[in-house]
């Protein structure tokens, strides 16, 4: 069994490859578990084995307490930390080859506070990220840089390998698609104390990531699936570059 984290930015459509991707692999004749850690969902394209608003939802959050939406998701992001025990105890029981967890929508909440690192401890077997990205959050180098850094505090935070997945793709056409997997070293610098910066983290990326190539996705149309399900095996490849 894989447990699947998907993660990134808001916006990027981390529910809709969470539903998508397990479809798939439901087609390709995987057995598959949903699990919804996003408080504020409200409406789920798959059904979930697990869903976190059981136990708490944002908008009762605010209803109750009087909160605005950021306060709501922290308040609820407390009491999922302290039902973690809860959670866990309930997803045990899965028997699937993959379990998909759709991770909540502001992606900070899970990572940047305890309730990412307390979970994915408490996962048992082998577990992994889908780290997502939209093309329009890349246009520049620093841009692609960013996100990286992004990735690899995922890394660190949760303790998981992380793949990288560059989602809708469907909207682009092949130039565009090719430039987007172009290696970082051979694009335009920019100019100033951004391109500085960008080549010195550059280095430091280069020296701390562990070789991998992004794979190219559409939770519209599906593309990319099939090597996603490669990627995530060669994530537990010791071969070493797994470009």
């Amino acid at each position: 069994m894989l447990t699947l984290l998907v993660m990134g930015p808001a916006g990027s459509g981390k529910t809709s490859f969470s539903n998508s991707f397990g479809k798939w692999l439901e087609s390709e004749n995987y057995s598959v578990c949903y699990v919804n850690l996003d408080p504020g969902a409200e409406v789920l394209p798959f059904i979930p084995s697990f869903d976190v608003r059981e136990i708490v939802t944002t908008k009762a959050m605010m209803e109750q307490g009087g909160l605005g939406p950021n306060g709501a998701l922290i308040k609820a992001a407390e009491i999922i930390e302290e039902n973690i025990g809860q959670i866990l105890r309930k997803m045990k029981p899965f028997k699937a080859d993959y379990v998909i967890v759709d991770t909540p929508g502001q992606m900070e909440i899970f990572l940047f506070r305890k309730l990412g690192s307390i979970f994915c401890d408490g996962i048992e077997g082998r577990k992994a990220c889908a780290f997502i990205m939209d093309p329009s959050s890349l246009p520049k180098k620093s841009d692609v840089i960013a996100l990286k850094l992004l990735n690899l505090v995922i890394e660190l935070r949760l303790g998981v390998p992380s793949l990288e997945l560059i989602n809708k793709i469907d909207l682009f056409g092949n130039r565009e698609r090719a430039a987007f997997l172009e290696p970082l070293e051979y694009r335009q610098p920019e100019d100033g104390l951004r391109g500085e910066l960008t080549s010195s983290i550059l280095e430091t990326i280069s020296k701390l990531e562990k070789k991998k190539r992004a794979v190219l996705t559409s939770a519209i149309t599906g593309e990319g699936f099939r090597a996603v399900l490669s990627s995530l095996g060669e994530l537990f490849c010791s071969c070493g570059d797994l470009t």
